[in-house]
This record gives structure tokens, C-alpha cells and sequence, in this order.
């Protein structure tokens, strides 16, 4: 397995070397540095290990980063990671297993650590609409290199991009499933993640664009009711609901 980690700026580097990376028989850590400035040095305890790997981009974006990071992955699994989570060695080990396990999976997700959000009670398929109140980070994310035949992330979302600041995760999700692999939820924790994550802030305008459309392309017979409930709960979370309403609706409408 490959775990493709996601980082970017000169310091990522740094946030990469504090997970302390677990050495697992398998597992190789493919590291794209995004942006790393000037003459970027990779850490000692990152260089010397031969199950780390690390490749450089400068396109913007997280989508083009986890693009990157994927170009470099050569194993049969490839788990989507960011640059501040903590891997217990046998969680990684869980992924693996839970793939050779389910040899008909192509794509699987689990849970972390740390989440505010619910979970499927059991294993589940999944396909649109998903189970109610459920949705996939990235660093949940695993599947077969054989999906990247036919999908990858969209350079055109994620943090960092030009219009669509969020959602690289769901628009990848929401391709692989509508290209019909098969997709399954997991209730197997692989990793912890101690810090708020994009979904449990107020949406500023990149990321309401980015939800915006994402609604309409999994939701196309109801999404136009689903936009407001997503402007109200961004007011439960401290956020705006007019603005970030506007935003949504525009993001929704914008051709891709």
C-alpha cells in the first residue's frame, strides 16, 4: 500500500517529519511537497528511510497536489493522507486487510479519530444518496490503483484553488461511484486527526462554491432544496446564511 500524503509550503515538510511516519511492511509513504519554495531540503529522518518518497509540484490547489501524489504511487492500495495525522501501525495494516479481505471493493471508506461527525452504525455499499448525515474526508479515503484508469482527483477543487476551495474529496467520491466501482464504508478507525477540519468551520466563499456545486452534481433531482439547508446549517455553525446561501446557488449553477 501507498499512503499518499499531502503537504505543502516550505514548513509542510516539517508537519510530514512530526507524524513519525510507522515503518509497516508493505507501506511506502509517497510525500508531495506543494509549493516548497526555493531550494527545498528534505529532512534526514524522511531522506534516509526507503519507504518514504518524496515528489514536488507547484501547480495550486489540493486536488492537483493529491494528483501529484498519486502519479508517484505504483502499490495495488493507495490511502489518502494529510500532513498532521497519527498512524498506529495496525490501523494501517487494518486498511490492507480489509481490502484482501473484499476482494470485489474497489474503493473503501473508514473513520478517524477525532471526527465531529456521524458514522454509519454498520458496513455499508456506497452509492447515492448516502446514508443521512454521512459524508467522506479524504484521509478516509483507500482504493485500488486500478481506479486511477479511469478517475482522479479534479484539479479544479480543494483548498488553494482558484474558484472551488474545497470538495476534492466528494467530487472524487462522487466520480468513482458514478463510474460504477464499488464503493463500501468501513467502521474501522485507521488514524487520528486532533484538529477542526474544513467541514466543521463556517464556509467562506471558495469552499460554499465548491458545496454548491458538489449538491448539484450528486443531488440533481432535489438539490435546489438542499442548498438552503446547507446555508442553515453553515448559520448553526457561527456562519452567514444569506451570503453563504448566494454563494452556494452561484456555485451550483457554474458550468464544469
Amino acid at each position: 500500500m501507498d499512503v499518499a500524503i499531502a503537504t505543502w509550503q516550505p514548513e509542510g515538510i516539517r508537519r510530514v517529519e512530526a507524524m513519525n511516519l510507522p515503518h509497516v511492511p508493505g507501506v511506502r509513504y509517497v510525500v508531495s511537497w506543494q509549493l516548497p519554495g526555493p531550494d527545498p531540503v528534505i529532512p534526514e529522518s524522511l531522506a534516509h528511510r526507503d519507504d518514504v518518497y518524496v515528489c514536488f509540484t507547484d501547480k495550486p490547489g489540493l486536488g492537483a497536489n493529491r494528483v501529484n501524489a498519486c502519479a508517484s504511487c505504483d502499490a495495488e492500495i493507495i490511502l489518502i493522507a494529510d500532513d498532521d495525522l497519527i498512524y498506529p501501525p495496525d490501523r494501517l495494516q487494518a486498511v490492507i486487510d480489509s481490502f484482501d479481505r473484499n476482494p470485489d471493493v474497489d474503493l473503501a471508506t473508514f473513520q478517524y479519530r477525532g471526527a465531529s461527525k456521524s458514522y454509519p452504525v454498520t458496513e455499508c455499499s456506497l452509492s447515492f444518496p448516502f446514508p443521512k448525515g454521512y459524508h467522506a474526508a479524504s484521509i478516509e479515503i483507500a482504493f485500488r490503483h486500478k481506479v486511477l484508469d479511469q478517475i482522479n482527483f479534479d484539479s479544479r477543487f480543494g483548498i488553494g484553488a482558484p474558484l472551488f476551495q474545497s470538495g476534492e474529496d466528494s467530487k472524487f467520491l462522487h466520480d468513482v461511484i458514478r463510474a460504477g466501482f464499488h464503493c463500501r464504508f468501513f467502521p474501522i478507525t485507521i488514524c487520528t486527526h486532533d484538529h477542526p477540519t474544513t467541514g466543521d468551520k463556517p464556509m467562506p466563499k471558495g469552499v460554499a462554491l465548491a458545496e454548491g456545486k458538489l449538491i448539484r452534481l450528486q443531488y440533481p433531482a432535489s438539490w435546489i432544496l438542499r442548498v438552503p439547508l446547507k446555508a442553515w446549517r453553515n448559520k448553526k455553525k457561527g456562519g452567514t446564511f444569506f451570503p453563504t446561501l448566494y454563494y452556494l446557488f452561484r456555485g451550483a449553477l457554474i458550468r464544469i
